[in-house]
């Protein structure tokens, strides 16, 4: 491997290296001299976000490793292009905080967006809860204080509601702690509106995790549609499924009014009475009823941060 010592970009070390043939992605020799100036290399194809592939990468200049995600602008629609790329990447900038991913460097170059990030060598959640199945009380509430800390953050700071929140936009880092990822559908409100009165009728997000407004199409509120689904997520963690049966939608939004006896049905034996009142405050079919992300970090399950019995 190349050292911070090495100036010369026609010695830069194979910028794809590590992966199958049908894995590798086929680099401009500009684009390359681009990315071995500031130092990376990219590796293994680890998989696909919204609207992009993502590749394992490395900064050799830092000695730090690093994901990529590549977004290929001419496989884009004009309305991705226009509309839902400049949020993602607008959100990219914007958000610092520990849940979250952290963006290293945004390159644009031949018709390819590549974003440099942190990366979560420990996979995601879906793919946790796949091979470990229903999470104890405990690493359940510590993970889902972190993410719920990230989105409030989110709705908080910077106005933005995430709107594909989902185990598989939640990674783990090397300690294991969650970081929240994938920002392609971000709704920023640039005013100082009240989040809790936003309204939207742009309907996205990935199906078990639709809100009863989603599921309905009907206009809602996007941050409390993301407490929805933080709630799904939670839900999925601790019972290794999901609670509504969303392969038929309408059999679904029947599920999501049929308030609160439906849901009270699929608790766990095992759950806790302050994990179930959590379950209740958060899948209120009315999102103006709804609570928030700051008072679900409000609530007696999550005060105990990890150490829920």
């Amino acid at each position: 491997m190349a050292t911070a010592s090495n100036t010369n970009a026609a010695a830069a070390p194979n910028m794809v290296s590590g992966s199958d043939k049908k894995d590798e992605i086929d680099i401009d020799p500009k684009s390359k001299a681009v990315f071995y100036k500031k130092g990376y290399e990219i590796l293994a194809k680890i998989g696909s976000g919204a609207f992009g592939q993502v590749y394992h990468a490395r900064n050799f200049k830092n000695d730090i490793d690093c994901a990529v995600k590549v977004l290929d602008l001419n496989a884009m629609s004009k309305k991705v292009c226009e509309k839902f790329l400049p949020r993602e990447l607008s959100a990219l900038m914007e958000v610092k905080h520990p849940y979250a991913i952290r963006v290293y460097d945004i390159i644009r170059s031949n018709h390819r967006i590549y974003i440099f990030m942190e990366f979560a060598g420990n996979g995601d959640l879906t793919s946790y809860v796949k091979k470990n199945k229903c999470l104890k009380e405990p690493l359940a509430c510590l993970w889902f204080t972190q993410v719920s800390e990230a989105v409030n953050y989110l709705h908080t700071e910077i106005h933005m509601a995430h709107r594909d929140i989902k185990l598989d936009n939640i990674l783990l880092d090397k300690n294991f702690n969650c970081k929240l990822t994938d920002f392609g559908f971000v709704d920023l409100i640039m005013d100082d509106t009240d989040i809790n009165e936003v309204i939207s009728q742009t309907f996205c997000g990935t199906l078990p995790y639709y809100s009863p407004q989603i599921a309905s199409k009907k206009p809602y509120n996007p941050f409390k549609a993301d407490v929805w689904a933080m709630g799904i997520v939670l839900y999925a963690m601790l019972h290794n499924r999901f609670p509504y049966h969303f392969k038929d939608v309408k059999k679904m939004a029947k599920e999501q009014m049929d308030y609160p006896a439906f849901i009270k049905s699929r608790f766990s034996p095992e759950l806790s009475r302050p994990a179930q009142d959590l379950f209740l405050l958060i899948f209120n079919p009315n999102d103006s009823i709804r609570i928030s992300m700051t008072e679900v970090l409000a609530q007696e399950w999550m005060m105990k941060k990890g150490k829920c019995e």
